[in-house]
């Protein structure tokens, strides 16, 4: 299997609340740009901490990668802009550069699928198909 067929599909993010419930330690991100470091677009990074107003991570299996040891190993950290600074299309998301107002882009990312999330949206279907299947009338069930 190539390194293509192993990666796993981008998600959809639809605004800032939903990017910060799904970041998560462990969450993998995937850089498709970035305007003053263009060394880690490719690269995937594993979320390793989140806080309220940033979350860190390191590059997905290379602890030894300068990223990675960043801030006690804790990985690079990224703090959450103004919900003005985002914009959402599909599974992209971008960040405007909070230090310019021209609109530049500072970079821009996907969230992507990992196991445990499609292991949760598999029981999710799983019960949706389950609660299809009984059908009630005055609260008994058929």
């Amino acid at each position: 299997m190539s390194e293509e067929q192993k990666m796993p599909a981008p998600r959809t993010v639809k605004n800032l609340a939903e990017l910060k419930r799904l970041i998560q330690p462990g969450t993998e991100l995937r850089v498709t740009s970035h305007s003053k470091h263009p060394g880690i677009v490719g690269l995937v990074r594993v979320v390793t901490e989140v806080q309220t107003n940033a979350f860190y991570s390191v590059i997905k299996d290379q602890p030894d990668h300068v990223w990675s040891r960043y801030n006690g190993g804790k990985g690079g950290r990224s703090d959450y802009e103004k919900a003005g600074n985002y914009i959402f299309e599909g599974t992209t998301v971008t960040v405007l550069d909070p230090r310019k107002s021209d609109g530049s882009v500072l970079f821009q990312f996907e969230l992507l699928e990992n196991e445990q999330t499609m292991r949760e949206q598999d029981m999710e279907a799983s019960e949706v198909q389950e609660d299809s299947e009984t059908i009630t009338m005055g609260g008994m069930s058929l």
